[in-house]
């Protein structure tokens, strides 16, 4: 056990154990490539058919497999080894990638191609997404884990301010082909990385049932406990009706900013979610979970409404990075409390 840290050192308190190191440097690389991916593909689909309900769609294609398969995600990620799943999830993504820089630097690009590859990769990550989180606990001591969630919330907000900053800026500059091809290679190496990672989880070995049976009982647990069932039902409301980021490129044409604008607008929620999850992690393993989280939720849905009457480039640009403070202040609590009270 490392002693006892302070200060800076607390915050990144979870990055001396070395398996959880190299978990989150693989989780930044993923973050970064599915960011390049998630803004190209937008950006491309205004481009192609300047159509809000068209925009809109690619948003549903992108949501629907997360509320599919993320309960199967949970059960095969109690099945599998979590590390190999993780990693068959950023090949076949890194394969998307390629894919659509070809098409792109082809020409050969159409509408159907973009909504089959945001299905695919919203697939994959939501069956891989519920192994990601899962595996966190077994890579550090319980004491650390509110800590590591904070940490692993702050990865995919800063890959959030890099990866659509430099998505926009890749797009103005070289075109889509060259970004799509980033996110792939980005996608690769965050395969590699993760290689080596070792944990204490044993859930692959020791479940019996049949995947039915372990979906039935996961089920049943969550029902058995209304503290898991409150916080899932107020993330999704939030989730359900405020997701805003399939709008932003009609926001930044609107505003007259362009597609760099649209990489600093699709950035500004990352500095938001960092601020946000600073906050947090200043206030370490803190009491009453469920108020932090409700009241996040509140400021968040606050902040839509500051988003949706904007005016001006520069107050949408603090609005959205409000969305990203208030998103992180009531997901850190809320996934930590479920992790702790979850088998």
């Amino acid at each position: 056990m490392p002693p006892n840290l302070s200060g800076l050192s607390h915050a990144f308190g979870s990055l001396v154990y070395r398996d959880f190191r190299k978990f989150a440097f693989s989780a930044l690389l993923t973050s970064l490539g599915m960011q390049l991916f998630q803004t190209a593909v937008l950006w491309q689909v205004y481009e192609i058919t300047g159509s809000a309900l068209l925009l809109g769609l690619s948003g549903l294609a992108r949501a629907a497999p997360h509320m599919i398969l993320s309960l199967v995600g949970g059960v095969v990620a109690d099945r599998f080894n979590r590390v190999y799943l993780i990693q068959i999830g950023q090949a076949t993504n890194a394969i998307l990638l390629l894919t659509l820089s070809t098409l792109s630097l082809t020409g050969t690009v159409e509408v159907w191609h973009l909504y089959l590859m945001t299905l695919l990769n919203s697939a994959f990550t939501a069956i891989t997404q519920p192994a990601r989180t899962a595996l966190i606990p077994s890579l550090v001591p319980r004491g650390n884990l509110v800590n590591a969630i904070a940490l692993n919330a702050s990865i995919g907000q800063t890959s959030q301010i890099i990866g659509p900053a430099l998505a926009g800026i890749t797009i103005a500059v070289s075109g889509l082909e060259l970004t799509y091809m980033i996110g792939g290679l980005l996608y690769i190496a965050s395969m590699v990385s993760i290689i080596g990672v070792t944990s204490t989880d044993t859930s692959a070995m020791a479940t019996k049932e049949g995947p039915w049976q372990s979906f039935i009982q996961g089920l049943a647990f969550v029902r058995s406990r209304p503290v898991i069932t409150s916080l899932l039902l107020l993330d999704m409301g939030a989730t359900v009706l405020g997701s805003y980021r399939a709008l932003l490129p009609i926001f930044a044409e609107s505003l007259g900013s362009g597609a760099a604008g649209y990489g600093m607008l699709s950035a500004a929620p990352g500095i938001g979610s960092l601020v946000g999850s600073g906050l947090i992690l200043s206030l370490g393993d803190m009491k009453y979970k469920g108020m932090y989280t409700l009241f996040g939720v509140l400021a968040y849905c606050a902040s839509l409404v500051l988003l949706a009457l904007s005016p001006w480039y520069m107050l949408a640009l603090i609005a959205a990075g409000l969305l990203g403070a208030t998103n992180a202040i009531q997901m850190i609590p809320r996934n930590s409390v479920i992790l702790t009270i979850s088998p």
